[in-house]
């Protein structure tokens, strides 16, 4: 059921093409697919999809920018982690890409110096073990973390202002949006964050 979900969500997004190249606002349907590198979850170490992976579910979508895990943001990935354990009929998922300013491509720099070349590679290894010991350390069950570059998210409109962008959608169509600088990302945007979770993608059971 979910292969014949995932084949549709392909045929939607172009259909979905005038909204692909506005910024994200709530009523907006998604930008469309984007192709971050697995560090966890059933897709470990391969390029996937989680907007097409996940369909017309109901899904959370973060975008963090850096590696990195100082508070709050333990505190949501840990919760979210919950509301799905403990609401597995909304089928919920939730998706963490993080977006490191010094990575040039996940894939590998493609520069001509091959000093360069191992200097990207070698940091794009220390962010993926950073990230995978990070899930482990929380416990995290459901929520997926990944890696990629900002070029393969150009087209969500993110801004460098903004430590964390928190995306809701049902159907492929934003629910809610929080775009948040570092000094608004707080445990008290963590509780709108959640009751945004429970209200409007149904995972009432805390």
């Amino acid at each position: 059921m979910r292969t014949l979900v995932s084949a549709l969500v392909f045929l939607v997004f172009p259909a979905l093409h005038a909204a692909a190249d506005a910024p994200l606002k709530v009523g907006n349907n998604l930008p469309g697919p984007f192709h971050p590198y697995n560090v966890t979850g059933p897709y470990k170490q391969h390029f996937h999809c989680p907007v097409s992976d996940h369909g017309l579910l109901p899904m959370v979508l973060i975008f963090y920018k850096n590696v990195a895990f100082s508070d709050p943001l333990p505190n949501l990935l840990k919760r979210l982690d919950a509301a799905i354990d403990k609401n597995p009929d909304v089928r919920l998922g939730a998706f963490v890409t993080f977006l490191p300013d010094n990575l040039p491509d996940v894939v590998g720099s493609k520069a001509s110096n091959q000093d360069v070349n191992s200097k990207h590679d070698d940091a794009r290894l220390e962010m993926e073990k950073k990230i995978e010991q990070a899930g482990a350390d929380m416990k995290l069950k459901h929520v997926v973390l990944g890696l990629d570059n900002k070029s393969d998210v150009a087209k969500y409109g993110l801004s460098d202002d903004h430590l964390i962008t928190v995306v809701l959608y049902v159907k492929l169509k934003v629910v809610a949006l929080y775009t948040l600088p570092k000094s608004d990302f707080t445990d008290a945007t963590v509780e709108k964050i959640m009751t945004d979770v429970s209200d409007k993608l149904g995972a009432k059971r805390k």
